[in-house]
């Protein structure tokens, strides 16, 4: 510490030395003039004995780390040096602001959604709780993994494992406060859920176990602190207002601490009810929670210090499979087979690491990210290759100003720390300058995420990590690019003094294997990008399997807005008829889920033909309106539409009483027979399952949850039962947009509360179920042609560089006959073997990464001979075009002028 404080106030050092050193060589001075010496003759023995400029170094070593002070001295002379070659800084510089800055801009994406630890209390010690068991048999809503709320109220009393346990679930709810309702995003949370976390309030309190003691006993919301500011403008009044969830009032009782936004990062709740409001936030819901069998919420829990994760997991299985036997005995459990019961009392709950909480939108962007993470990592390894090639060139300029620093007794350490300071220079410099451009890349790959009601927690801003991935990775990309000019420095005296400038130094041979190694990590991202290229024009080309133009979609949920289940059917009844009355409608329809959103109802199907069986796998439900597949455009290969004998009275909840299959069911479970009058019902394997609706058409194969999607499919009559919300489609006449305005203004003639969830064309929704494919598509293409052009260019300044050095035997080889193809063909031959090498070297690696990438591809697999030869193509032909260029003046060369250069 002491010495790095001297190098703050080393002025003042420097001048106490001076004083020090002149007051020794005067008294020196003075004993030899007194002695009859002649003053130049006294001055010149008092500096050999003084050893002045030795000992100033000595005591300088004394205040300051000498390796500090040396390279704190090199990266001055560097910066000199630079600013007199503006053109070789400004390539420099930008070939490393494009690589650091691609890489700090994935690197955000990566540490928000992947590896940002939550700011919560210790959240090292959270685990999430998972159910390894057929969700089939209790039922699942929601996003995985998820648990009933028993489970969650039960482990709270594992105290010897846990120092508390939460539960929570995402949900959306229409809030009005002091104006229209709108829909937004919530979270149903435990009474356990704060403390647990060890967030406390911004203002006033947050969710007590109190509020969640018994049902309905907590008509309270905690507000999130974005929300807070948004919706109330940070009113400090604001604890004691109502809010109206729906058409139930709830008290608002605190603001969340300021950093918290929820445990999903792909989600940030406007705020949060206890779990005992459920049924009044979550219409339609049960009022028992206690025992309902339903798995809707996912739990976390806080290990108690000292426990780890698998002495805890052992820990629960006594007390689970005790659970397990009692749930069986409760009310509502389905009749299963014997075996189903086995496997059920079989199953068990795993508990991983859980410090970043739960998110899917982390499940589904992981793979995706890190692979454009490790893509942007070899792109900024090509940065780096190529910011060598470029030192070794400029080191070959250098070569009599090496040599003389050699002569004059440099040690080739020295001249190597010299060049890394170089590299490490550049590096930072253009680390800041990527650092500069990232938050604009950082908010084009955001553009890329979904967008619904809520918010994401992921910004477009830089922070303290961010700074220090980026410096780090500035540091790294400084040692890479500088090590080899750095190794090669200064080859040897005698050489170094002999060559001329431009030919000294800078070894061929070092400068082609690094080409090689560019060709080679370029031809990888190359096949990376023809790879997603080819899976997202595959699922363009695709599509959903009807047509999208023209189709324009909506959606509500009345029982957000506090309707009842019949007045929700009476209403979307109603809007069914009227919208298909609007004359920009030629037809309309609606369903109970929307398609290409992720979302969808499974289960198990009971089937009776000669025999009763049961599918092997769940089926896609959805419920729709008669004319909903001629609205979308999807065939009948067979049978009849549904149409109005098929409905019920509003309120009638009897089994539905037909059903529409799609070709694939009917594929892997009626192949050979005829589907039309075979019954089915939804569910299996148990005495109450009794299949009496018959299929009455089968429809060709569409997506349902997202244009990968090939499932099989059953549809039911959406009027032959309840209907809690609908999804509208409408074939537009014209541009669907502007069906919107008389769309919006029908719904609030009907309910001008009821809020519109969205508006989006087919069009868009096909575009937006395609996000991960779009951005690994973008990016990987953007890489790959970025590595391309390095690759080239360093290939180009390579075989320029041989051309120069290959003059004199060019000109000579020209004077003595030979042709100007054949010196073509000499310089050619060197560049074919660097790509042939490259192409050798890339080939096994793409083969080796290819099971990582092939979850991600769709149509082609990760080795597909097609696309690998496509890109090796394009890059043999890149490279053969840039080394043509020197080798065409290679062939124009006069042997006179060649043979004058010596």
């Amino acid at each position: 510490m002491i010495r790095l404080f001297n190098w703050f106030r080393r002025r003042s050092l420097e001048r106490g030395l001076d004083r020090e050193l002149q007051y020794h060589f005067d008294r020196r001075f003075a004993d030899l003039v007194a002695a009859g010496i002649p003053d130049i003759e006294a001055r010149r023995r008092v500096a050999i004995e003084l050893g002045l400029s030795q000992v100033r170094e000595e005591v300088r070593d004394v205040w300051l780390t000498r390796w500090i002070r040396d390279f704190l001295y090199d990266l001055r002379f560097s910066a000199r040096s630079f600013l007199r070659s503006p053109g070789f800084t400004a390539t420099t510089l930008l070939s490393l602001a494009l690589g650091i800055g691609a890489t700090t801009a994935i690197y955000s994406l990566v540490d928000q959604v992947i590896l940002h630890a939550l700011p919560v209390r210790e959240p090292e010690r959270l685990v999430l709780l998972d159910w390894n068991a057929d969700d089939l048999i209790t039922g699942g809503i929601g996003s995985e993994p998820y648990m009933p709320y028993s489970i969650c109220r039960e482990l709270q009393q594992q105290t010897r494992l846990f120092d508390g346990v939460l539960c929570r679930a995402e949900i959306q709810v229409n809030v009005a406060a002091g104006g229209d309702p709108r829909p937004v995003a919530a979270e149903i949370v435990s009474g356990s859920y704060f403390p647990v976390l060890g967030v406390g309030p911004a203002l006033g309190r947050v969710i007590e176990p109190e509020d969640d003691a018994a049902f309905g006993v907590g008509p309270v919301v905690v507000l999130s602190y974005d929300f807070w500011q948004a919706q109330f403008g940070g009113a400090e009044d604001i604890v004691g207002r109502k809010v109206l969830i729906g058409n139930h009032p709830m008290t608002v009782v605190g603001v969340a601490a300021a950093g918290f936004r929820g445990i999903d990062v792909g989600v940030v709740p406007a705020f949060w009810i206890p779990t005992s409001m459920n049924a009044d936030a979550n219409y339609g819901e049960v009022d028992d929670l206690r025992n309902d069998p339903v798995r809707w919420l996912q739990i976390l829990a806080r290990l108690r210090p000292g426990v780890s994760i698998r002495e805890a997991q052992a820990g629960l299985v006594p007390w689970f499979r005790t659970w397990l036997e009692e749930s069986t005995r409760r009310a509502g459990f389905p009749a299963i087979s014997a075996d189903r019961r086995r496997d059920y009392l079989a199953s068990t709950l795993s508990l991983t690491s859980a410090p970043q909480g739960h998110s899917p939108l982390r499940r589904n962007l992981s793979r995706p990210l890190w692979l454009l993470f490790a893509a942007t990592g070899v792109l900024l390894g090509l940065a780096c290759l190529n910011v060598a090639g470029l030192f070794l060139a400029r080191g070959s300029a250098r070569g009599r100003e090496i040599g003389t620093r050699l002569a004059l007794g440099a040690s080739r350490g020295r001249i190597g720390r010299q060049l890394l300071a170089d590299s490490l220079l550049l590096a930072v410099a253009g680390g800041a300058l990527g650092v500069a451009v990232a938050p604009v890349a950082m908010r084009a790959l955001i553009g890329f995420l979904p967008h619904d009601l809520a918010a994401t927690d992921v910004r477009g801003s830089l922070s303290l990590r961010l700074l220090a991935f980026a410096f780090f990775t500035s540091l790294a990309a400084g040692l890479l690019s500088g090590i080899a000019p750095a190794l090669h420095a200064g080859g040897g005296l005698v050489n170094s003094l002999r060559e001329r400038a431009g030919t000294g130094f800078g070894g061929v041979r070092l400068r082609k294997t690094i080409v090689t190694l560019q060709l080679a990590l370029s031809l990888v991202l190359v096949v990376g990008a023809a790879l997603f290229l080819r899976t997202l024009t595959g699922l363009l080309a695709k599509g959903p399997g009807f047509d999208t133009s023209s189709l324009l979609a909506f959606a509500i949920a009345p029982l957000d807005n506090g309707y009842t289940g019949a007045d929700a059917s009476r209403l979307v009844r109603r809007l069914d008829e009227q919208v298909r009355a609007l004359p920009a409608a030629s037809s309309s329809a609606a369903a109970r889920f929307a398609l290409l959103t992720g979302g969808h109802q499974t289960n198990v199907v009971t089937i009776q033909t000669d025999r009763r069986f049961v599918t092997d796998g769940a089926v896609n439900f959805n419920a729709v309106s008669p004319g909903f597949f001629a609205t979308l455009g999807v065939r009948l290969l067979a049978g009849r539409d549904f149409n109005q004998s098929d409905t019920r009275p509003v309120g009638e909840t009897s089994p539905p009483r037909v059903a529409i299959v799609n070709q694939a069911f009917v594929k892997r479970y009626l192949t050979g027979r005829d589907p039309i009058g075979v019954l089915i019902a939804r569910g299996g394997g148990g005495s109450n399952v009794t299949p009496n609706s018959p299929i009455v058409g089968v429809v060709a194969d569409t997506s349902y949850r997202g244009v990968r999607d090939n499932s099989e499919q059953v549809f039911f009559p959406l009027f032959g039962s309840v209907d809690t919300g609908a999804t509208f489609y409408i074939k537009v006449r014209g541009v669907p947009e502007q069906a919107i305005p008389s769309v919006r203004r029908l719904v609030r003639e009907d309910d001008p509360q009821l809020p519109i969830l969205w508006f989006r064309t087919l069009d868009e929704q096909v575009d937006r179920s395609l996000n991960a494919e779009r951005l690994l598509a973008a990016l990987s293409g953007s890489f790959g042609a970025l590595a391309l052009l390095l690759s080239l260019i360093g290939l180009y300044g390579v075989m320029s560089f041989v051309v120069t050095r290959r003059t004199r035997e060019i000109g000579i080889r020209l004077a003595l006959g030979a042709t100007g193809a054949s010196a073509i063909r000499l310089v050619l031959r060197d560049a074919v073997v660097m790509i042939a090498a490259g192409m050798a070297i890339a080939l096994p690696c793409v083969g080796a990464l290819g099971k990582l990438v092939q979850s991600q591809l769709f149509g082609v697999t990760a080795t597909d001979p097609a696309t690998i030869a496509a890109a090796a193509l394009v890059l043999a032909a890149g490279a053969l075009t840039a080394a043509f260029i020197p080798a065409w003046r290679a062939s124009n060369v006069s042997p006179t002028e060649a043979l004058r250069l010596e």
